[in-house]
């Protein structure tokens, strides 16, 4: 791993420090991070609702809002189509509950991933119809799905896109697009798909609010602990909106009595009396995806929507033996792939991109093989499952490559396309692998290649002593993940007291004492123990923040990396 320096202006860092009454590593890690004045530190401090930008100026949303009223008011069925992972789930359970509240006729539908694929299709149109449904919002999907809302269109259902994903070069013919690619000032840092609905409901109750329509006894602000989820699951780059959005519904999800959701936090959890943004990535997240994987992510959306805590308890557990099941199947699906890897791709050097394809490979568990690929070869990589005469795939990018924007020359070999910069789904012809394997490989040629090693970027050096007092003002810089890293800092020729494997990790975790002359600090770094070996009398060690209640001063470091000390 490439160690990487952000930038520091000693001047700046000062003046910071002293402005914010914080100590000097603090105001070296602002500047570190590109702040400038204390107005940019503070402000990226708040997190006010009020602060939100007006929902009217997301483009489409005020002709949306005059869509649903006229439902409302004439008694239409409003159908919500969502996707199958925890964005379209949270979205599509978001937008159901909020109108039901408000005494629409509201019906639901998520596609099944291994036999439908991702997004809005003629089939989903047609179920829809024949359930009743006249007026139709995709949430999560849609802005690719031109012939199923040309299709629906010709049915006579009036359709409003809700989506975030990158914009193709043809727009659906919806009555109304809602993404913040299209701009009003959304675009810098866009919402996820749960984020878009938010806006539409938020919109939509202060419609309601103006004509006089009293508000019911669900909140919306307690939907945010949906947003949360959904916008942390797939990654939306916690700056902006996204930030305030998650800060709230992480609180919210921390104590929210909704069965559906309480059940899932004690089951992923245990007596856990908060949730951290890892905590959604590696333990909520999982297991509602886990259903959508296997082809069952109507489970995951009815424990969402639960009002009753047995059924809710029952399917909580559900997931939690699905997840088991996604785990072991994930297991296999990656060792194929890393033989065929070996033998389609020797010397790896010779490449830019990987595209891996094999039959009987699960399409629910596709990403999650082309993510642990990415993290072994540090190339954008696509896998695909052959289905007959067709290869069906998902594709995942390394930091700094836009694979969307390398796949976008590639449309016309695809039956269908879509995604965003760090992630995408595509549909092939088996026969035009060949091609499409050339093509992205020339393709990949316009954009600057990946770093030879992954890199970390290194926010600050510190002393041992510096740690307790820094953690408290860097805790307060959460909610943690995209787009906000967690801080990175490097202890510089540090004496090492002893390294050993944990107590409770075996042969993977380890533990290292270190010390420097005044301070001793006790670290543990998950699945380093198999680098005992590497470890001398000194050494640089970098460690990363994490804490132990968000929103309390409880932050502790882990130890991400080490290596022997710079001469």
């Amino acid at each position: 791993m490439i160690w990487k320096y952000r930038p520091i202006d000693p001047v700046r860092a000062r003046s910071l420090a002293v402005s914010l009454g914080q100590p000097l590593k603090f105001g070296e890690y602002l500047t570190a991070r590109g702040f400038s004045t204390p107005k940019e530190a503070t402000d990226f401090l708040s997190f006010e609702l009020s602060r939100l930008p007006a929902p009217e100026t997301l483009p489409g949303l005020t002709k949306a809002v005059g869509l649903f009223q006229e439902a409302r008011d004439k008694n239409k069925v409003v159908a919500i189509a969502g996707d199958y992972d925890v964005d379209g789930l949270t979205a599509t359970a978001l937008l159901t509950r909020f109108l039901t509240a408000y005494g629409f006729r509201a019906i639901s539908r998520i596609p099944n991933r291994l036999s439908e694929g991702y997004g809005l299709s003629a089939k989903g149109v047609e179920e829809l119809i024949d359930r009743g449904a006249e007026l139709l919002v995709t949430v999560d999907c849609g802005v690719s799905d031109v012939e199923a809302i040309e299709a629906a269109n010709k049915r006579g259902m009036t359709v409003v896109v809700t989506d975030h994903h990158e914009l193709p070069p043809r727009l659906p013919p919806a009555a109304a697009i809602l993404n913040p690619h299209l701009g009003g000032g959304w675009e810098k840092y866009p919402l996820a798909g749960v984020g878009v609905a938010f806006v539409l409901a938020w919109g939509l109750k202060n419609a309601f609010k103006a004509k006089g329509l009293a508000s019911p006894k669900e909140s919306l602000v307690e939907c945010l602990a949906l947003v949360a989820l959904g916008s942390i699951a797939d990654l939306a780059p916690l700056r902006g909106p996204n930030r305030i959005l998650v800060w709230h519904g992480l609180n919210f999800l921390a104590r929210i009595d909704w069965p559906g959701l309480a059940a899932l936090r004690r089951k992923a959890l245990k007596s856990q009396g908060f949730v951290t943004t890892r905590d959604v990535g590696f333990r909520l997240a999982p297991r509602l995806n886990a259903a959508g994987r296997l082809g069952q992510a109507d489970l995951a959306l009815r424990l969402l929507m639960s009002t009753d805590p047995d059924e809710a308890r029952d399917l909580a557990e559900t997931l939690e033996g699905l997840n088991r099941t996604r785990l072991s199947d994930q297991n296999a699906l990656l060792e194929e792939a890393l033989e065929v890897l070996a033998e389609e791709y020797a010397p790896l050097g010779d490449f830019r991109t990987v595209v891996l394809a094999g039959k009987g490979w699960p399409r629910g568990l596709l990403g999650l093989a082309a993510s642990r690929v990415v993290e072994a070869t540090n190339r954008p990589t696509v896998i695909l499952a052959l289905e007959g005469d067709m290869a069906v795939g998902s594709g995942r990018s390394v930091r700094g490559f836009n694979l969307f924007a390398a796949l976008e020359p590639l449309r016309d070999l695809c039956v269908s396309m879509g995604g965003h910069a760090q992630a995408a789904g595509l549909k092939i012809k088996k026969e035009l692998l060949p091609r499409f394997k050339e093509a992205l490989e020339r393709s990949a040629a316009n954009q600057a290649p990946p770093e030879p090693e992954p890199l970390l970027d290194v926010d600050l050096v510190a002393g041992l002593a510096d740690l307790s007092a820094i953690a408290p003002p860097l805790a307060e810089m959460e909610p943690f993940g995209n787009g906000n890293p967690s801080p990175v800092v490097v202890l510089k020729n540090v004496r090492v007291l002893e390294a050993v494997p944990t107590r409770t990790g075996g042969d993977q975790h380890m533990m290292l004492r270190l010390f420097d002359g005044t301070s001793k600090v006790s670290l543990v770094g998950f699945g380093l123990a198999p680098r005992l070996h590497e470890i001398g009398s000194r050494l640089d060690v970098a460690v990363i923040l994490e804490t132990e209640r968000f929103g309390r001063k409880e932050p502790h470091f882990r130890l991400i990396d080490f290596k022997q000390p710079d001469v």
